[in-house]
């Protein structure tokens, strides 16, 4: 794994930052911006409570892009390695932006609207991911423009309570608790704009919710005021999405990763089984080099439980003495208490209940590789009739 550089000379604040300062919160650094690691209760008590109720938080820091234009389809295609042709309007799609190598630039969630694309990507890499916009609309002379988001800030309201939430701060009118997993709609409440996909990055339900910043801060308060909610911090956000098993960029992703070795195929368009052609209007960036990848693969993503301690980045992974791979995200799980994370591990050791070791600092410490999610994915699933 390379250790990422965002770029950034100074650091970059939220829109809410005196805000999250007001509630006491801890502010660190974190992709370019001033962010609040955690708040007063600590982050296994925002943990637990995320996991039993409904936490906040604030993914401001984001990148959000409106693609508009008759060549949308076709960009996104090429952008991404999502598959988009079949979708519905509003619905959201989990993919990959590679490059020619077919390295993961970036992690991305794309929604398919009735006249245009909303694109959320990570905080540092926003200007890297509109770097590859910009050449794809010149290299290949799409006909489509886009508009970076900057002036709306993102909320994440995520927990088993999260439908509840909306729905007494929106009212039942929206059917807010109705709508499918990974998939956007637009509300208007008392004249104000709303923009809510149903998605996030905890494993429970939840929502991600998109303001202008001048209404963001009413918007908390009232989240807040529903007495369900709490805010929560990156803390808790690392610990409650490596659960989850889900990957972040820069730790189980950069741009020399193959989703090969990120064990991210599933989001990678395939031809049809029947015709063997895809269903598509452009091919993606990367595609051509994603067989040689997988023949050159010599490592994937796998997670592991430390029977004590906290294996952390960059510990190595080791058999009988020898370093056979790395940690690339280690933490406390707060459910199961006990360690666990995620390490590339060379394929010939690769397998699911393999006993191996960590160094932590000197010390040899047994991990298991372990099937992911490590705890179960809370997705809101409609109830079959």
């Amino acid at each position: 794994m390379r250790k990422i550089s965002y770029g950034f000379t100074q650091l970059m604040k939220l829109h809410l930052h005196d805000y999250h300062v007001n509630l006491k919160a801890k502010m660190v650094p974190f992709a370019g911006y001033e962010m609040p690691v955690q708040y007063p209760q600590g982050v296994l008590k925002e943990h637990l409570y995320c996991r039993e109720s409904c936490g906040l938080f604030d993914v401001s820091h984001m990148g959000q892009v409106k693609v508009f234009g008759e060549d949308r389809m076709k960009f996104v295609e090429t952008l991404t390695t999502g598959e988009f042709q079949t979708k519905k309007s509003g619905q959201s799609v989990l993919c990959l932006i590679l490059n020619e190598k077919a390295g993961i630039i970036d992690d991305t969630i794309v929604a398919k609207r009735d006249d245009h694309i909303h694109i959320v990507v990570n905080a540092g890499n926003k200007f890297i991911d509109m770097k590859q916009m910009d050449k794809i609309i010149k290299d290949y002379n799409y006909k489509v423009q886009y508009e970076y988001l900057k002036d709306k800030p993102l909320i994440a309201v995520q927990g088993p309570n999260a439908h509840k939430v909306l729905n007494e701060v929106f009212g039942t009118e929206y059917n807010l608790d109705k709508i499918p997993f990974m998939f956007m709609v637009n509300i208007k409440k008392n004249g104000i704009d709303y923009q809510i996909n149903r998605c996030g990055y905890t494993g429970e339900d939840g929502y991600e919710i998109s303001v202008e910043s001048s209404q963001a801060q009413e918007l908390c308060e009232k989240l807040l005021a529903t007495k369900m909610a709490q805010f929560c911090g990156l803390g808790a956000r690392d610990s409650l999405r490596l659960e989850a098993g889900l990957c972040l960029h820069g730790h189980e992703m950069d741009d020399t990763i193959s989703p090969y070795e990120a064990k991210l195929m599933w989001t990678v368009r395939k031809p049809n089984k029947e015709t063997g052609k895809y269903n598509e209007s452009a091919a993606f960036i990367g595609r051509d080099a994603l067989p040689q990848r997988q023949k050159d693969a010599k490592f994937k993503r796998m997670g592991f439980i430390t029977q004590s301690g906290i294996a952390r980045p960059p510990c190595d992974i080791e058999f009988q003495g020898q370093k056979i791979g790395s940690v690339t995200s280690g933490t406390y799980s707060p459910n199961l208490k006990k360690g666990l994370g995620f390490a590339f591990i060379n394929n010939e050791y690769a397998k699911d209940g393999t006993q191996l070791q960590a160094d932590i600092r000197g010390s040899k410490v047994n991990i298991t590789l372990s099937p992911t999610p490590f705890v179960p994915q809370r997705y809101y699933k409609p109830e079959k009739k």
